[in-house]
């Protein structure tokens, strides 16, 4: 469970580096930071549960955890979509 502390620790020092270099607000990072242990969290459901209905365990590593920041629920099913279908 550490290692998914340490992802979010460094998607927020990540994100204060692009706050400074590219001048982005405050609430967009925190919304961002929040997608992003959203995402964690769903991803390891997903991981949990899934494989009793078929779908293979989704690595959470930072690349899993800045899409789904990204991009939110929709990052989530491309995920297992791409993991599914053996695309990723």
């Amino acid at each position: 469970m550490y290692k998914y502390l340490y992802i979010i620790l460094v998607a927020a020092v990540l994100l204060l580096v692009l706050k400074y270099v590219f001048n982005i607000s405050y609430k967009t990072l925190g919304e961002l930071l929040l997608n992003i242990v959203i995402g964690i969290l769903i991803l390891w459901l997903v991981n949990k549960f899934g494989g009793s209905i078929g779908i293979p365990n989704i690595p959470i590593n930072f690349l899993t955890a800045l899409v789904v920041g990204i991009f939110g629920l929709p990052g989530v099913i491309v995920l297992v979509l791409l993991f599914y279908f053996g695309i990723f």
